[in-house]
């Protein structure tokens, strides 16, 4: 996060608007990274070092063999049933 303000001291330093820093440090966006934002990062994360398609690893779920924590698997299971 970027802050702005007119003092030396910082004592009136507040979020400068539209400016948010990713989770990872490496990227900004003009909108706040949500929690969804973040377990999206984790699974494309842990799919990439596994060479798994997200529709792989619904099917790994759905056979219980899934090694992915309970809280990315259900979010996994909501993105490819909405579709």
């Amino acid at each position: 996060m970027i802050l702005t303000g007119r003092s030396a001291d910082g004592s009136d330093a507040y979020p400068a608007m539209g400016v948010y820093l990713s989770p990872d440090g490496e990227e900004w966006s003009n909108m706040p990274y949500t929690k969804e934002d973040r377990m999206a990062e984790e699974v494309y994360d842990y799919l990439a070092s596994n060479l798994r398609s997200m529709r792989m690893e619904y099917n790994l779920i759905k056979e219980k063999k899934s090694k992915l924590s309970r809280r990315l698997r259900d979010y996994i299971v909501s993105v490819i049933e909405e579709l």
